[in-house]
Parts: structure tokens; sequence; C-alpha cells
């Protein structure tokens, strides 16, 4: 126990340890701000995600509506006025309706002409997928936000422990009393060790 005290109170094992936390508070200090530069632009990328989600999902719904009308009118002619399933493509009393509604949803109404157009799943997949892979997407973009912003904090509040562990060895470095010396070295080692493991378990991140 003696040779223990001896030990920490010597001054060059103070100064290894002195190196040690320092490089330690700067590495979790330049790890906290690459995770949180990651966390930024994953939120950056989040938001236009989103916008870009809601731009189709807009352009989606504006085409349904106007579809859904197309698709009613050709309903009429082909089962009241008796337009050929051959004519009906042409039939230009019926409105333009989308690029998504003659690729997919007329095929739907030629086959079943009492059929209603949400029930056309190509159609429906054709104008909705798009909009749901986007934001899909946009959700994993978040979690990954999220993840990187959770490693930004731990690092910092790292950083915070080993600087108190630092300033506890600044301080055992000057002073005399022996038994001080070895409880503030104690101490730091503690917590370096407790800041050490934390800091092992997060990915890390080069510039």
């Amino acid at each position: 126990m003696k040779k223990l005290f001896t030990l920490l109170a010597n001054d060059i094992f103070i100064v290894v340890l002195l190196g040690i936390v320092s490089t330690a508070t700067a590495w979790s200090g330049v790890q906290s701000s690459l995770h949180g530069g990651v966390s930024d632009e994953a939120l950056t990328n989040y938001q236009l995600n989103s916008a870009e989600a809601n731009r189709l999902w807009i352009t989606a719904e504006v085409k349904y509506r106007d579809d859904l009308s197309v698709w009613k009118d050709k309903q009429v002619r082909l089962i009241v006025d008796g337009i050929s399933k051959d004519e009906i493509y042409e039939d230009v009393q019926t409105g333009n309706g989308s690029f998504e509604f003659y690729e997919s949803a007329m095929t739907c109404l030629v086959a079943d002409q009492k059929s209603q157009l949400p029930d056309c799943r190509p159609y429906m997949d054709s104008l909705y997928v798009p909009y749901g892979k986007v934001f899909d997407e946009g959700e994993k973009i978040l979690r990954e936000s999220e993840v990187a912003g959770k490693y930004s904090d731990r690092l910092q509040m790292l950083t915070a422990l080993f600087a108190v562990a630092l300033f506890m060895l600044g301080i055992a470095s000057i002073i005399k009393r022996q038994s001080l010396i070895c409880s503030m070295a104690i101490f730091s080692i503690v917590l370096s060790l407790v800041g050490l493991v934390i800091l092992a378990g997060i990915p890390v991140l080069t510039a």
C-alpha cells in the first residue's frame, strides 16, 4: 500500500496521467464536434427530404383528384354512351388525365368498367409509392441525425468529465501533502477510466 501511495504521489506518474487525460479530453472534444457535424448535416438533408416528400404528396393528390374526374367521365362514356374499349383511350370528351392514368388506370377501367379508381393498385402505386419511398428515406436520415446528436452530447459530457480529472491532476501536481495527492490521483484515475470505457463504445469519425 505504501508503494502504491508513493507511486501515486510521484511527479512523473502525475505528469504521465496529465498527458493521458489531456489527450483523452482533446480527443473527445474533436469527436464531439465531428459527430455534431454529422448530426447537423443529416438534419439538413432530412429537411430537404421532407420538402421533396411534401412536393410529391401534393403532386400525387392533385393528379389523383383530376384523374378521378376523368375516370368517372370515361366510365359514363363506356357504360352509358357505349364507346368501345379502343376508342375510349382517345376520347377527347373525357378530359386529359395524367401520364400515370393512361399508363396504369386505363387498363383497370377497360378490364372492369364498374370498378373504382382507388381499387386500381398499379395506378395508386405509381402515384404514391415515390412519395412513400422519399418519406421512408427521410425517417432513416432523421434517425441518423438523432443518433449522431446523442453521440455528440455524450462526448461533450465526457469532455467535461476529463476536464474535471485534468483539473484534479493539475492541483495534485502543485500540493505537497502526499495523502491529498494520492486521493486526488485516485479520484482522477477513476473518472478517467469511467470516461475511457464510455469513449470506447462511441464510433470513431475521421475528418
